[in-house]
């Protein structure tokens, strides 16, 4: 197998990350499979990463560094797309890496064998120098695509389906779609992963594990940033946009922005009740910030109008009460709900990576 087919196009976006690329770039060089090429994707760094991605392109014929500027991870991720050649695509963030070295065997196997435009693995957890398991894809895989069941757990309370990392998409199917990553400060993976659902993507699962994610708290996902809301009422704003403007998607798919505004009003609320001495009044901001949007308003109304079609009865009540709670800027009362939840690290299970140790 030869050229563009089979060929395996690896994207990694790079910013100040010296202290692990190495180990990102080589867990796809030690890869048995051998028909793939690397973009390293550099944007301005304080650190030594455009050096270390410029000798690996200088080194091996297969790697190439393309230069970002100052742009956005978005914009590094739309660069890498633009120079690929591969059939498929694999995106890598570069404080990541792959497990083993059959990673890449494993997808392209299954890749040829079917039909599918994005083929979706499992992964884990590195945190503090130990490997913990996360939540698999079954709890969501199970369901049927179409169904709002497969939205809101891969997107949302089990979020896999969000990242683009540990999973590889067929090139021809992003090209035909018109599909690229929007420039937001962070979340616009979560965004791209949605307009593919709603376009018609065909998922595979694959139950190994392909990916090794490192809980980076240095990372852009972990600072805390004040404006976030902004980041994440922009992004609804935009899927909403990109819905209406393609006939039928609305109707079909509208739960996908209520339920990132949902998602977003919460763990804003807790980030800013983490961010220093914890105090309720600083969750209440949050959420009246939240509901003072004219599209969050129009989603916790849709949210709190009848129980949604959710398999697990704690989602439907949790869902339904904070959208009331929002509906009616019972403010306080949530705030204190999301306290106990914290502070009780029930938010920890419930969520994709679970407890930090």
């Amino acid at each position: 197998m030869t050229g563009e087919q089979g060929r395996i196009s690896v994207i990694v976006p790079v910013y100040n990350c010296e202290q692990y690329l190495e180990k990102a770039v080589e867990s796809v060089r030690l890869q048995k499979y051998r028909n793939w090429e690397l973009y390293l994707v550099v944007s301005d760094s304080e650190d030594k990463s455009r050096e270390i991605s410029q000798a690996y392109a200088e080194k091996h014929e297969n790697i190439y560094m393309l230069y970002n500027g100052c742009e956005g991870i978005g914009s590094a991720r739309n660069l890498g797309l633009q120079a690929a050649k591969g059939e498929y695509i694999l995106f890598l963030d570069s404080d990541d890496y792959l497990p083993d070295e059959l990673v890449f065997d494993r997808y392209v196997n299954i890749a040829e064998q079917t039909d599918t435009d994005i083929l979706v693995s499992n992964y884990v957890r590195l945190w503090k120098a130990r490997i913990l398991p996360a939540a698999t894809h079954r709890t969501f895989s199970r369901y049927s695509r179409d169904t709002e069941e497969f939205r809101f757990c891969g997107f949302f309370s089990v979020g896999t389906l969000s990242y683009v990392w540990g999973k590889l998409y067929r090139r021809a199917f992003l090209e035909e779609k018109k599909l690229e990553f929007s420039e937001f400060q962070y979340g616009e993976d979560k965004l791209f992963n949605m307009q593919c659902y709603c376009a018609g993507a065909r998922y595979g699962f694959i139950e190994d594990v392909g990916y090794v994610y490192r809980r980076n708290e240095a990372s852009v996902s972990y600072r805390y940033d004040p404006d976030c809301g902004k980041c994440w009422l922009g992004i609804a704003g935009k899927l909403k946009k990109w819905l209406k403007d393609r006939e039928g998607y609305l109707s079909r798919y509208e739960d996908l922005i209520w339920y990132t505004i949902l998602f977003a009003s919460f763990f804003d609320a807790k980030a800013e009740y983490q961010k220093g001495k914890p105090s309720v009044w600083r969750i209440r901001k949050i959420l009246k910030l939240y509901g003072q949007d004219k599209l969050a308003k129009e989603s916790f109304a849709k949210l709190a109008a009848k129980k949604r079609n959710l398999q697990q009865g704690l989602w439907r009540i949790m869902v339904r009460g904070f959208s009331v709670g929002m509906k009616l800027k019972c403010y306080l009362g949530l705030a204190f709900g999301i306290k106990l939840l914290v502070n009780g690290r029930v938010d920890e299970r419930l969520s994709d990576t679970g407890l930090r140790e």
